[in-house]
């Protein structure tokens, strides 16, 4: 199983404030007053290297939460526990980029890349 896909099966029904997670894309036909989070791959590096080879793999994730347009939920709060979830499940918080709105849906959204160290691949 793909790292994307274990953090889709963590995420997904996770979050009371999350009505849906999206993995790769998001469709044209999700609602804007529906609070989601969309999670991508970024990017893979190989780490450790000896003996010729290299023991570990790095992947980086993106995940964006995408707040409904009539969202009365405390942004902070929601993002702190997403973290504290995630790192309590092995991934480390790389880059938190900061909210900003969607031109199309007028979605606050947040950006938030982790990283998860595979090892002995």
């Amino acid at each position: 199983m793909t790292v994307l896909s274990n953090l889709y099966k963590m995420l997904n029904g996770h979050f009371g404030w999350a009505d849906r997670v999206y993995v790769k894309s998001i469709p044209s036909s999700a609602p804007s007053d529906s609070t989601f989070i969309f999670i991508t791959d970024s990017t893979q590096q190989i780490k450790d290297f000896g003996s010729n080879t290299f023991q570990n793999m790095q992947y980086d994730l993106e995940i964006q939460v995408f707040y409904s347009t009539k969202s009365t939920l405390d942004y902070d709060s929601a993002e702190l526990d997403l973290m504290r979830f995630l790192i309590s499940n092995g991934y480390v918080i790389s880059n938190v980029r900061g909210r900003v709105q969607d031109p199309d849906t007028f979605q606050d959204y947040q950006t938030i890349i982790v990283s998860k160290t595979e090892r002995g691949i």
